[in-house]
């Protein structure tokens, strides 16, 4: 079971076995900006960054909202309870793919702070060293139909296990030099009990963030990829 902290109007959740220490100021990206380790992400809806916690390297990202929502309540959430929070949410289902064997970042520690009737929250994960988005792979090069067979395979036992990645598009795929693939941002994912037509629309959705991402910056990538992909899913 994990490790509850409350400080103030704040809670931290992390692994019961943590030698580190946490406080609600370690999860915010001013208190790092001046530290040794401390970079700047590219991509996403803003407030990620990379740390350095001892000898360990983390993302720290912090939720905010995308949409017109975004122009009202940039980064806070209404309080329904520490547990239906967006970061304890993330944090269960990376914890629930990682005992399935699934390739994902290892959750560090989450945070929640309450004021009022609403919420901020941040989430920190080990960082993927020598990774980079799928989209910025296949602008630079094709990848090979086994390649594409073998991502299909990762998304079908993702799906086996009962996990629905909200998100699913090319940037929240990486892969590393040896060509394996990672899966990362899964904020708002859902365990479900049984598989279902829920499976098909991640699915879609990282196909059309393909092809559009394809028509803007004309990457390696056409309908034989994709298919070779599916081949893998549904082998």
């Amino acid at each position: 079971m994990p490790r509850i902290v409350k400080s103030g109007s704040c809670f931290i959740l992390q692994p019961q076995n943590s030698e580190l220490e946490f406080s609600p100021q370690h999860f915010m990206t001013d208190y790092w900006r001046d530290r040794p380790g401390y970079d700047t992400i590219a991509g996403g809806r803003g407030g990620s960054c990379l740390i350095q916690l001892d000898d360990k390297r983390a993302i720290l990202r912090q939720y905010h909202r995308s949409g017109f929502a975004s122009n009202l309540l940039s980064n806070q959430y209404l309080w329904l309870g520490k547990m239906m929070s967006r970061p304890w949410r993330e944090w269960h289902v990376l914890q629930r793919a990682r005992q399935a064997g699934l390739p994902v970042p290892e959750p560090i520690a989450a945070c929640a702070c309450r004021s009022g009737l609403w919420y901020r929250a941040a989430l920190m994960t080990a960082y993927l060293a020598d990774t980079e988005m799928l989209t910025r792979r296949l602008r630079r090069e094709p990848l090979p139909s086994d390649c594409w067979q073998r991502l299909g395979l990762l998304l079908k036992q993702m799906h086996a296990e009962g996990v629905r990645h909200a998100d699913l598009n090319s940037d929240n795929i990486l892969i590393d030099s040896q060509d394996r693939f990672y899966l990362v941002d899964f904020d708002k994912a859902r365990i479900m009990n049984q598989l279902g037509e829920w499976q098909w629309r991640p699915l879609y959705r990282l196909q059309r963030s393909i092809e559009k991402r394809n028509r803007i910056q004309r990457l390696h990538y056409d309908a034989n990829d994709w298919q070779s992909m599916m081949d893998g899913y549904q082998s």
